[in-house]
């Protein structure tokens, strides 16, 4: 098995660069205190259930892994930005799902919102995601693609001798 050439190995130190000098400036957590979120009235095991729920979502919709990981980045980027109250909780994430469907998957693979909404079971209506899509827009700057965990590993993968092989590599979200 040959190692990547320098040209290679340039090209992806390059790569990596800028993802995680992208990944400096957007990247956000909710900061726990307390046993909620910092700023609003989310504990931590709604955050947590509602994690568990985009993955279904996520799931149930068939879209790829890298969908969930932006959903979740952006969730938690306008968690840690706005005072989130619970009730609107599963809106927020089914919303920034949505949103993150919009970057990363096709067209015939979204369908439209209220498909979405009907097939998710949720009791909000479509305007009220296109409502909260217009205040995650605004909050976030119009700026959601931030790199994901599924972002440095798709990165660090490449061919070798017709096998692809992966680095995974570890991230600390503290």
């Amino acid at each position: 098995m040959k190692s990547p050439g320098a040209a290679e190995s340039r090209r992806l130190v390059v790569l990596l660069e800028a993802a995680l000098l992208r990944e400096a400036r957007l990247w956000k957590v909710p900061v726990f205190k307390n046993g909620c979120i910092q700023g609003a009235d989310v504990s931590s095991s709604q955050y947590q259930e509602i994690i568990f729920w985009l993955g279904e979502m996520n799931r149930l919709f068939h879209f790829c892994p890298e969908t969930f990981a932006l959903g979740v980045c952006v969730l938690n980027r306008l968690l840690s930005t706005v005072k989130a109250q619970p009730k609107y909780l599963k809106c927020i994430a089914f919303t920034s799902l949505v949103l993150a469907a919009k970057i990363n998957e096709e067209d015939e693979v979204i369908g439209s919102v209220q498909d979405l909404v009907v097939q998710s079971g949720c009791s909000f209506s479509t305007a009220e995601i296109l409502r909260m899509e217009r205040i995650i827009l605004d909050k976030l700057q119009w700026d959601l693609y931030t790199a994901t965990a599924v972002d440095f590993i798709n990165i660090v993968s490449w061919q070798i001798d017709g096998q692809t092989i992966l680095l995974f590599l570890f991230f600390s979200w503290t």
